[in-house]
């Protein structure tokens, strides 16, 4: 007979749930059998929203986990994927949010017709998605938060990626992302060469748990460190702050590698101008001679902006792993608290 194991979930706010979890059953299923719906999404070592730290106790990593995922520096520190670590013996896990915020993995299968392909940059589409009720056909609104992120499925119905959501929700049930090109991915593929308005893809939608943390709204200081389309979840919060007239201090920081890479500049500067109080940090690591904006890396930009000051902020990052990883060492050289950033990176799919 399987070993069986007490798992105790622990929450910022102070709240346990206990439950029993197999020792060949891993501890996000066991908790969702048992009616304790922790934060998840892709449920395949994937997205790293099901995240928590083991304060004791021992475990093992199913095959899924991967550097992507679990930074090596997480792993050291004992920092588990619940969707595919399973229990050697009772563990005692620290989940960072509240414990108000379970059951809040619940999403459904929708149906949106391309509105828009739009090509950006030289790395960059917008696909524009429009959600309609498949009774009335009139357009339908999508809750979901800015950072969350959907499931698209191909119109051939055989390939699936994960794409954060650039706009906030609204009653247009419009839907706008942003799609890096991968050579030989089969989305970019799709883009260059047969998307067109009118085709209907099949998505999952709204998943993970990158959300914004709102702080006092007088004196919240809030920095957000992107990379090519990590910027979607990203703009996403700051489009919701600005329809919230929020008054924190924001501070954006974007790079690219050069001008022809770079994409929504104006839309961005249009942003900064309805929201007085967000600064825009444009990097291009290979910028034109008029360049006005930081040479280098966004993450360079980030750690020396806030080396000179005394305020630490609350950190947003999204990009590809190696810059999000930089950008989390950057954190700790500038003695930011580990609770205070929130990050979401890429793992390759194939585009």
């Amino acid at each position: 007979m399987d070993s069986r194991y007490t798992i105790t979930a622990n929450f910022e706010d102070g709240a346990l749930h206990q439950f029993e979890c197999a020792e060949n059953e891993d501890i996000l299923s066991a908790a969702l059998r048992q009616q304790v719906v922790l934060l998840c999404s892709c449920r395949k070592a994937f997205c790293g929203s099901c995240k928590a730290l083991c304060m004791e106790g021992e475990y093992a990593f199913g095959d899924r986990v991967n550097v992507q995922v679990l930074s090596p520096k997480e792993e050291e520190d004992g920092v588990v994927v619940a969707c595919d670590t399973f229990p050697r013996s009772d563990m005692a896990l620290a989940f960072p949010y509240t414990s108000d915020r379970l059951g809040s993995c619940s999403s459904e299968n929708l149906e949106a017709q391309v509105e828009i392909v739009e090509r950006l940059s030289s790395t960059v589409y917008k696909l524009l998605l429009q959600v309609r009720d498949p009774v009335s056909h009139e357009a339908k609104r999508i809750e979901f938060q800015p950072g969350q992120y959907a499931e698209l499925q191909l119109p051939d119905g055989e390939q699936t990626r994960a794409f954060s959501f650039a706009n906030i929700a609204d009653d247009s049930g419009l839907l706008e992302f942003l799609i890096r090109l991968v050579p030989g991915g089969c989305f970019s593929t799709y883009l260059q060469q047969r998307a067109v308005p009118g085709d209907v893809l099949k998505l999952r939608a709204p998943l993970g748990a990158f959300t914004f943390q709102p702080g006092d709204q007088d004196e919240g200081l809030h920095a957000f460190v992107g990379g090519s389309t990590g910027l979607a979840p990203l703009l996403s919060m700051l489009r919701g702050l600005a329809r919230q007239d929020y008054r924190g201090e924001c501070h954006l920081f974007f790079g690219m590698q050069d001008q022809a890479a770079l994409y929504y500049e104006d839309e961005l500067r249009e942003l900064a101008a309805s929201m007085p109080r967000l600064t825009l940090h444009l990097a291009l690591m290979d910028p034109p001679p008029q360049w006005q904006g930081y040479t280098g890396n966004a993450v360079t930009a980030f750690e020396q902006h806030f080396a000179a000051l005394a305020r630490k902020p609350e950190v947003y990052i999204c990009g590809p792993a190696a810059m999000v990883e930089a950008t989390r060492a950057s954190c700790e050289r500038l003695n930011i608290p580990e609770h205070r950033v929130h990050r979401e990176e890429f793992v390759a799919s194939g585009g």
